[in-house]
């Protein structure tokens, strides 16, 4: 019974925690573009300082209307001050972040595996929406996701981690064939096309992921990746949402299947032996 009770506690706080852990990655989201924009501004613009304010009117946010979610709904999605209306997307990363959060909690229990799947989560999701808004992938980011995803290829043998991570030999390996492969094709679509298909930051999101990941499923994440994009694709010109010559991130759609290998990728590798 006490068991039981100290499990529906924990999960409880990772529910609060990864809430909590969204809202600050809306602040890394709106934030690390406009420190790119402005260099010479660290001072006055960081991660940090200054306060939130709302985007219209300029206004520090109050705590009470800075709650995750919940602030949101009773405000009914607009300002307290000005009432011009929020952005849906700071409930949506709130809510992806705490559910995905809790997934890694009931997939890995208390563990250092659990702490490294978080940290891939959470740059995977602040990756994803900085490319969905401003169709970049700041190098900071990309650099974090690989250096701690090669932190944990040099610690599996030595805390005996589990298959989900790659040991060091293959996350070398796969940093170098995540860069080039994508390279390549980028290079073979401009000569045919003589138009950029892919940035150089989907070449260096899928070399951090291939820290993670190992060179072994790269060939699956890219496969998984293209798949989705396409259907996203499809599905925006059926509705006419965009047409062909509309530039789609592709950054959202490997952070997706890097997250899908990560978790499911071993499984699939028992079924069908890649190595």
């Amino acid at each position: 019974m006490l068991t039981q009770e100290l499990d529906v506690t924990i999960t409880a706080l990772f529910i609060l925690g990864g809430l909590i852990i969204g809202s600050l990655l809306n602040v890394v989201v709106y934030r690390i573009p406009l420190m790119l924009a402005n260099p010479d501004n660290k001072k006055n613009l960081n991660l940090f300082f200054p306060r939130s304010k709302c985007r219209n009117c300029h206004k520090s946010i109050k705590f009470q209307h800075n709650i995750p979610i919940i602030s949101y709904l009773l405000l009914k999605g607009k300002c307290s001050f000005c009432k011009n209306r929020i952005s849906i997307q700071y409930p949506i990363i709130e809510s992806i972040t705490s559910l995905l959060t809790l997934h890694c909690w009931l997939y890995f229990g208390l563990s250092i595996e659990l702490f490294g799947a978080l940290l891939f989560l959470w740059l995977l999701i602040a990756i994803s929406f900085i490319d969905i808004n401003h169709k970049i992938i700041p190098d900071s980011l990309s650099f974090s996701l690989l250096m701690i995803g090669l932190f944990f290829s040099i610690i599996k043998n030595y805390y005996n981690l589990t298959s989900n991570f790659s040991d060091l030999n293959s996350s070398i390996l796969g940093i170098f064939f995540g860069y080039l492969i994508l390279w390549c094709v980028y290079q073979i679509h401009k000569i045919y096309t003589k138009k950029e298909g892919l940035g150089y930051g989907d070449f260096k999101l899928l070399a951090g992921l291939g820290a993670w990941l190992g060179w072994q499923f790269i060939p699956i994440t890219i496969f998984i990746a293209s798949i989705t994009g396409l259907i996203f694709g499809l599905g925006g010109i059926y509705r006419r949402k965009f047409n062909k010559e509309t530039p789609i991130p592709f950054g959202p759609f490997l952070a997706i299947a890097g997250w899908f290998s990560f978790f499911y990728g071993p499984a699939i590798a028992l079924i069908y032996p890649i190595y």
